[in-house]
């Protein structure tokens, strides 16, 4: 925080004495809140640090609305929702072990693939606690479709998919649905 407070005061200084570039005047300077970071980018003198150039200003991610994140997180979970009930239908249709565990695997990325998108989203604050929860519980679940996706019986499978169900039975996915007023889950939907 320091070094966010120094650049900004250096800059400032430079901005407003007419030292920051070639053009006369005072030059702009970047705002820093607290939810913006700085990254300086300066060169050690013989008197201290140097900036060379403008400090880059990244801001922090913008909180979605509720409708926003309605959208958002059917979006982010439909291909996991597709996987898990692909998988479903395989059991159900006394698929083989071989087709079995590449739907298995397919499940297990598309969980991680939901799981690094819904941990890039900034979430409204109504549900952002239930997702942080449904991180949790995902990583969980995809250490048992990885172990689904090796399993070398029907047996052993059997019993990871239990596991996996397990780890994901008490989901905080139907509360996010409600708390974003979407409908309840419908496996009819990922079919």
């Amino acid at each position: 925080m320091r070094w966010v407070l120094a650049v900004a005061g250096v800059v400032g200084l430079l901005g407003v004495s007419g030292c920051a570039g070639g053009e006369e005047g005072p030059q702009p300077v970047a705002a820093v809140t607290a939810s913006t970071s700085v990254t300086p980018s300066a060169t050690p003198t013989a008197g201290g640090v140097r900036p060379t150039a403008e400090p880059t200003v990244v801001a922090a991610p913008v909180r979605l609305t509720v409708g926003q994140a309605r959208q958002q997180y059917l979006a982010v979970t439909r291909p996991y929702n597709v996987a898990l009930e692909r998988f479903e239908l395989g059991a159900d249709s006394g698929a083989s072990l071989q087709t079995l565990q590449g739907r298995a695997k397919a499940v297990a990325a598309a969980n991680l693939a939901e799981s690094r998108q819904l941990a890039k989203i900034a979430w409204p604050t109504i549900v952002a606690a239930q997702i942080r929860q449904l991180l949790t519980i995902n990583a969980t679940a995809r250490a048992y479709w990885l172990k689904v996706a090796a399993a070398d019986s029907m047996s052993a499978m059997a019993r990871h998919v239990q596991r996996a169900a397990e780890a994901g039975g008490k989901s905080p996915a139907a509360e996010i649905r409600k708390r974003l007023g979407l409908p309840e889950y419908n496996e009819a939907d990922y079919r």
